[in-house]
């Protein structure tokens, strides 16, 4: 009865998920009707939302969040610009370079996929079209670029994956980082090879993009804002590694450190419009996550009464599973679950539920994080879900089909990048074992 129900419950699930039901709802409706089909009591489902959302823990995640925005809102996002302009114009490949060297350090402010996509695009767009880049690629560039900020800290996912898994949330972001970087790395060196299919070779074009420097001051940006966007990471990681602040603490200092930034260093461009909007509009953001964490908390329910995790971990053991077997099989599952459903929900039911099986197998549950978190992103890029990607053909008024036409090159990038993580656990571990000793 206990594996029927569980059966039940997965398919409620997707069977919702794909009918378009929204996923904090359809997360709760699959919980209850597989207790309803275990005979477990229903009253387990408020007491296991109020005990998630009264855990202290889950407050780091609204806190961030609204961190991120108000850097974003109060002009730090110009100045990690102004930056990329000064390498990316050094290395073949011009403007992509700038977007992409801005992606890498405007993830470890923002720490949100969709936010960061949606200011590269903004910045980028008319430049690149002018230089003779078709939208489709500009669309692949900036949809896989966008994944740093899933990856550098302070990452809003590796953060859900470390609050659902109960595991360091401050090693998982030292993890990231090395993966954030061969990534961006692995799409510069794309993108230089790209250059000439792209660019425009009549010198109008060039001269419209201007230097380096013409574009960092039109943008807005300025040597010290950029100081400031690059040292968000160090305060956040710097601050919780010598024991100062927990990552609620870190989330709240970041907010206060964000209104000190308003009221000093830009001031000219923050208004109490822009604070009051900022705040709110993120607010409502962070409202949405928590959404999901309750629909998860009552599927988790089902779970516990059910001990699915000691089930999942007997397969494992019982099939004599290796450590390259199960990576693989967790590609080849969470991959194509990644085509129907969004990452965080995904992050929310099943890292608990595989977390208790890597272990016993021996994969270190950083390593394990890093890399199921990696599969998730890559999957979310394709559709038909593929938030990242359908977010960045509406902004650029593009089509998904001309995305993998200019873009693929990226999205293989990230897939090498994932298979290398995946089986070569130094790479994510080694600067977590030198900060942390």
């Amino acid at each position: 009865m206990e594996l029927i129900a569980g059966g039940i419950a997965f398919c409620v699930l997707f069977s919702l998920a794909i009918l378009g039901v929204p996923l904090a709802a359809a997360m709760g409706l699959a919980g209850l009707a597989g207790m309803l089909t275990a005979g477990i009591p229903l009253l387990g489902s408020p007491i296991a939302v109020m005990g998630v959302l009264g855990n202290f823990a889950w407050l780091a995640l609204p806190l961030f969040i609204i961190f991120g925005g108000l850097l974003s809102d109060i002009g730090v996002a110009r100045g990690v610009v102004w930056f990329g302009e000064v390498i990316g114009r050094r290395v073949r490949g011009g403007t992509s370079q700038v977007l992409i060297v801005s992606s890498l350090f405007m993830g470890g402010m923002t720490g949100s996929t969709l936010a960061e996509a949606g200011m590269l695009s903004t910045m980028f767009r008319d430049e690149m079209e002018r230089l003779g880049y078709a939208r489709g690629y500009l669309a692949g560039l900036i949809s896989c670029a966008g994944l740093i900020g899933a990856l550098i800290p302070p990452s809003n996912v590796l953060l859900i994956l470390g609050l659902a898994g109960e595991i360091s949330i401050l090693r998982l972001w030292i993890a990231g980082i090395a993966p954030g970087f061969m990534v961006a790395i692995g799409l510069m060196v794309v993108a230089a090879f790209l250059q000439r299919r792209y660019e425009a070779a009549n010198a109008d074009a060039r001269a419209a993009a201007g230097s380096f420097s013409a574009i960092g001051r039109r943008r807005g940006g300025s040597p010290a804002a950029a100081l400031m966007g690059l040292a968000i990471p160090i305060f956040i990681l710097g601050g919780m590694r010598f024991g100062v602040f927990s990552p609620v603490e870190a989330g709240a200092a970041g907010i206060v450190l964000g209104l000190v930034l308003a009221v000093t260093i830009f001031r000219a461009n923050t208004t109490v419009g822009t604070l009051v909007d900022s705040f709110s509009r993120n607010l409502l953001s962070s409202m949405s996550y928590l959404f999901l964490v309750a629909g998860a908390a009552v599927f988790g329910v089902l779970i516990v009464r059910l001990n699915l995790a000691d089930v999942v971990e007997q397969f494992f053991a019982a099939g004599a599973f290796t450590q390259t077997e199960f990576l693989l099989l967790n590609f080849a599952i969470f991959f194509v679950m990644g085509f129907f459903i969004e990452a965080v929900p995904i992050m929310l039911i099943f890292m608990p539920l595989m977390l208790p099986a890597a272990r016993s197998l021996g994969i270190d549950p950083i390593h394990y994080g890093v890399s199921f978190s990696m599969i998730i992103l890559l999957a979310n890029l394709t559709p038909p879900v593929g938030v990242q990607t359908l977010f960045a053909c509406r902004l650029l008024d593009t089509t998904v089909y001309e995305w993998w036409k200019h873009g693929k090159y990226f999205f293989f990038v990230i897939l090498v990048v994932t298979f290398v993580v995946m089986f070569v656990p130094e790479i994510p571990l080694w600067l977590t074992d030198v900060i942390m000793g």
